[in-house]
């Protein structure tokens, strides 16, 4: 009986493992808005690790999150970093490419709990008064990552926060325009 039951679940194991191999390791997850005011309006906001924290989801997921800032305020080598025992873990982001009222590039780094690095792009498509602001993140997937996303939805979770993040951006800027 107990045979039969262990060889039920390494077949179980093997196939999740399998499945998860046959996954593309690159993903993408992106959200958009758009807000009622023009680029060089919402710009600030995204090019400035400080001001971000104004409207990123991030401090309602983990309120005990220690955040640092250095480098410039706004720009290439912008940086903030997080140190939290809670959901955010422990990493890194710096803002790497800026292209006035059109993009911000950052790069991710995370070191708890466990090693990773995303790209994250804030895009601004803009139209007289209004913007479409879009945000997103891509990397690369390990195979434990892989196993992970069979069970739970990264792309909802994830883009669940963007979306906050995105409609607390679109409050502040329009509240100001």
């Amino acid at each position: 009986m107990f045979k039969k039951i262990g060889i039920a679940l390494a077949l179980a194991v093997l196939a999740i493992v399998g499945f998860a191999a046959l996954q593309p390791a690159d993903y993408t997850i992106s959200r958009e808005i758009t807000i009622n005011a023009p680029a060089e309006k919402i710009y600030p906001y995204l090019n400035n690790s400080k001001l971000a924290e104004q409207w990123g989801p991030w401090p309602e997921v983990d309120p005990n999150a220690k955040m640092t800032y250095s480098g410039p305020d706004a720009g290439p080598g912008s940086k903030a970093s997080w140190d939290s025992s809670g959901q955010l873990g422990t990493g890194s982001a710096t803002i790497s490419e800026s292209v006035p009222n059109q993009k911000v590039v950052i790069q991710l780094e995370y070191s708890k709990p466990m090693g990773m690095t995303q790209l994250s792009e804030y895009l601004v498509r803009s139209s007289g008064n209004q913007s479409v602001v879009t945000w997103k993140v891509s990397g690369k997937n390990t195979l434990p990552g892989r196993i992970m996303c069979i069970f739970i939805n990264m792309d909802k979770m994830v883009g669940g926060m963007f979306e906050k993040g995105l409609s607390n951006l679109k409050t502040l800027v329009e509240k100001q325009s």
